[in-house]
């Protein structure tokens, strides 16, 4: 009796046994599911007789599995024989009943995902069997680890930008094998991952809406981007910093290379520190964090630099109007060791003295790393970071200067154990000093003559030490582990505010109060499992153990993340996370731009806690359309805030009892679209969301909502590229605005030279006006032989937005005291060139 007869497609070389295919649920007698066997694989099925037939009922499991197991399963404990004849499976009747099915053997596949003539690393490249739908994706090194059955694989890998690559490999072992992929060379050629069930609730941000995010002046910059992603908004303030889902600035932590950076910004927060030209991944963590990240409320933000490229030597030159930066990268020992260096210095003060006479600002940065290959299984790096900025506003009756920087050195060596394990140790060293000046006067407004000024000048600096490992362990297709530990050292150095009739830039000037060091050590561990195809499970927990002075904290912080697929184009996902952060930021709501105070946790300053729920929905068509939609949320606990009426300076004596600890909730929805066409490219983000504030010292204890509690939020950003050489971008933000903080008026303290703060009720009573803004830019491209340029232009704030980033603070004797909406600038033009060689 013939069942089906079907078409021979088999790879494997070791009989239609071993065939592998995807097997779908079915309930029935075994000769209707032999049908539905004979069906999915393709392969013709014959028995005589009917002694198959009658029988109880049994099941098909969905899954991808070999001929040989699903027969071996069907028939166990039946006199029957199994043998091949002419491409086909006969069934025959034995006096032997047939034996259990014996497990099929797997072996690893290891190796690293790489650029073609560069080697640089692909972080998070997908590399899926097209055989069997198994699927796998490189960490942030690129190092890869997939298990697989013996025989002939045809495996897809993909990156984006980068064109897709099917390859052939043979597995007969566990065995070592790194692919790679060649660059795009045509720049219309947007290539993205395939779909597979994601290990974690990250988010990478596409380099291709950088081309769109062409912001301040022209600085094409591909970490702002975070900016246009539902849930981050920017404060709008005079920092411009990163808040998500209703947190503190100081609740999201941004990583370079592994390493931390306090402050990530140039110019009011309008530019990153990273240039696009020394970019490699940019990955976010917001609904889920996996166990190896701690210290952050809100987020955590991974950005990588390239390695630099092993085989040729190549850099870029970028000029503009604000800034003119340099980028090259090439083999020291090709094949063996290259390095990265990048520069960028402003030039912008004659141009800013046009577009605003009472602004000034400089900044400039250093970034470079060294990648040494010791052999294919050891890569060592070293890299650092050197930024500065100096920031200056003049206004009629008071002066900010605002100077900071970053320094950074990171060491970091990557170790391939064997097949199964995979090993990376980095040490970290990051300090970051802020000094914030505020200037007082008092103008004749007959005259305009000043008749007394006085300046309040601090400065603090933060020093972070860190050493960590971690391992992966793969221990088959279904399961995975993860563990490691840090050991963490950091040291918050407060000054005393010096008070002077100008303002002062010598830190010499700042007398230095008692160090703050405090110690952290934490180990962490977490499991992939996958019990079934469409089902992965990730639990994990961080237990840290924290020090300062004679104060001990230990927190454990349990993980959990699930993802539930749906067909082949859609999920589900749930994560459950409980952080906690020992290092406190509290920014004074006057005297400077950027006023921040630094302290760790302690007795009374406890550390601060949050749990967060998240429910997610995602679907990919695999042909540009892509939408996701988020639930969240989030209680936090032990948050600060400075305290009503109390001095604005640091006092090492009383400093605990001048922050105000309490309590913060947030809630809400995010939608995230997204549609790529041949030429068009268009991603629309909307947020719905709710945040809550209360503390027993401030407003009479009574709950109140937070100063960028914004109900909506929304983004469009959109890019035409109609051939080669040209592509258009437009991005247009809106978002409710913030609401208005308390009044803050100077009064005199114990001292006159000392001021208070005067925060008059009702606290927070209504909002600003809605914040929007449209930016308009343009590239054109061209080719002078081997050289590769662009011209960029276009028009910042198109609709002439008057964004506020400044409240002022006015003298007590001003009973006309209101909120002054300061701006940056009108709609400003700009232009770059860029030459790549």
């Amino acid at each position: 009796m013939i069942l089906v007869t079907g078409f021979h497609t088999a790879f494997s070389q070791d009989g239609l046994l071993e065939r592998r295919f995807m097997c779908y649920t079915a309930r029935g007698t075994a000769p209707f599911l032999l049908r539905k066997v004979s069906t999915y694989s393709n392969v013709v099925i014959e028995y005589a007789g009917t002694y198959l037939e009658g029988g109880s009922t049994m099941q098909l499991r969905e899954g991808v599995t070999t001929l040989g197991n699903v027969l071996n399963g069907l028939l166990a404990g039946k006199r029957v024989r199994v043998t091949e004849r002419n491409g086909k499976i006969v069934l025959i009747p034995s006096d032997i009943v047939l034996a259990l099915p014996k497990p099929v053997d797997q072996y690893t596949l290891f190796g690293y995902t790489k650029e073609e003539n560069s080697l640089e690393p692909l972080p998070y490249a997908v590399i899926i069997d097209l055989e069997t739908g198994q699927a796998a994706q490189s960490n942030m090194f690129g190092y890869y680890s997939i298990c697989l059955t013996r025989g002939l694989h045809h495996l897809r890998i993909t990156h984006t930008g980068h064109p897709a690559k099917v390859l052939e490999v043979l597995v007969a072992g566990a065995a070592r094998r790194d692919f790679t992929l060649n660059p795009a060379v045509l720049r219309e050629v947007k290539v993205t991952p395939g779909y597979i069930l994601p290990k974690d609730g990250g988010s990478n941000v596409d380099k291709y809406l950088s081309a769109a995010y062409n912001n301040f002046l022209g600085e094409s910059d591909p970490v702002r981007s975070l900016y246009l992603m539902p849930g981050n908004v920017e404060s709008e303030d005079a920092m411009g910093r990163l808040m998500v889902r209703g947190g503190d600035p100081e609740q999201s932590v941004f990583l370079l290379d592994g390493n931390q950076v306090f402050n990530p910004t140039h110019v009011l927060g309008e530019i990153s520190i990273i240039s696009e030209s020394s970019l490699k991944s940019i990955r976010q963590f917001k609904n889920d964090f996996p166990a190896r990240f701690d210290g952050a409320l809100s987020s955590v933000t991974e950005v990588n630099t390239k390695d630099g490229n092993m085989y040729k030597w190549s850099g870029q030159l970028n000029t503009g109007l604000l800034a003119a930066a340099a980028v090259v990268e090439g083999p020291l020992q090709k094949g063996r060791t290259a390095m990265m260096a990048s520069f960028r210095r402003s030039w912008s003060d004659p141009l800013l003295n046009i577009l605003d006479s009472n602004y000034r600002l400089r900044f400039y940065d250093i970034h470079f790393k060294i990648t040494h290959l010791f052999n294919s299984n050891d890569k060592l790096m070293f890299s650092g970071y050197i930024g500065n900025d100096r920031l200056q506003l003049r206004q009629t009756e008071s002066q900010n200067l605002q100077v900071w920087g970053n320094r950074l050195a990171t060491i970091n060596w990557s170790h391939v154990v064997n097949s199964h394990v995979f090993m990376n140790t980095t040490v970290n060293v990051s300090n970051y000093h802020n000094l914030a000046g505020f200037k007082l006067l008092n103008v004749d407004t007959v005259t305009g003559v000043t008749k007394r000024s006085r300046a309040y000048n601090n400065y603090a600096s933060i020093e972070r030490y860190e050493a960590k490992t971690q391992f992966e362990i793969n221990t088959s297709a279904n399961t995975q582990f993860r563990f490691g530990g840090k050991l963490l050292h950091t040291v918050i150095r407060p000054f005393d505010t010096n008070m002077s009739s100008e303002l002062q830039e010598e830190v010499d000037n700042n007398t230095p109060m008692k160090p703050l060091p405090f110690t952290e050590m934490s180990v962490y561990y977490e499991n992939e499992i996958r019990p079934v195809r469409q089902l992965l499970i990730r639990p994990g927990m961080n237990v840290s153990f924290y020090r300062f002075r004679d104060y001990h904290y230990n927190s454990f912080q349990p993980r959990l993340f699930a993802a539930y697929g749906i067909g082949k184009s859609q999920h589900l996902t749930f994560s459950y996370t409980r952080m906690v952060q020992y290092l406190h930021q509290v920014t004074s709501p006057g005297l400077g731009i950027n006023r921040e105070i630094w302290v760790p946790s302690t007795d009374l300053l406890r550390p601060a806690e949050g749990d967060m729920f998240n429910l997610g929905y995602n679907f990919n068509n695999g042909k540009g359309v892509s939408l996701a939609a988020d639930l969240y949320y989030r209680k936090m606990n032990n948050i600060t805030n400075i305290a009503d009426n109390v001095d604005f300076f640091y006092d090492e004596d009383n400093w605990e009892q001048d922050i105000a600890t309490g309590k913060g909730w947030s809630y809400g929805t995010e939608l995230l679209a997204g549609k790529r066409m041949k030429k068009w490219g268009v991603q629309l983000s909307y947020a719905l969301a709710w945040s809550w504030r209360q503390f027993e010292e401030v407003n009479e204890g009574r709950k109140f909502p937070f100063r960028y509690d914004r109900r909506h939020n929304l983004s469009l950003a959109a890019n035409y590229q109609p051939d080669k050489h040209w592509d258009f971008a437009m991005i247009w933000r809106f978002s409710t605005g913030d609401w208005i903080p308390p009044q803050v008026d100077i009064l005199p303290g114990g001292d006159e030279s000392r001021p208070q703060s005067s925060m008059k009720l009702p606290f927070y009573d209504h909002r600003s006006p809605s914040h929007f803004r449209l930016n308009y830019n343009m590239n054109y491209y061209f080719n002078t032989g081997r050289l590769k340029h662009k011209i960029s232009g276009g028009l910042y704030n198109v609709i002439q937005s008057k964004d506020k980033y400044l409240n002022d603070i006015r003298n007590a004797d001003n009973s006309d005291f209101a909120p002054t909406d300061n701006h940056l600038f009108n709609p400003t033009y700009y232009l770059s060139y860029t030459l790549n060689f």
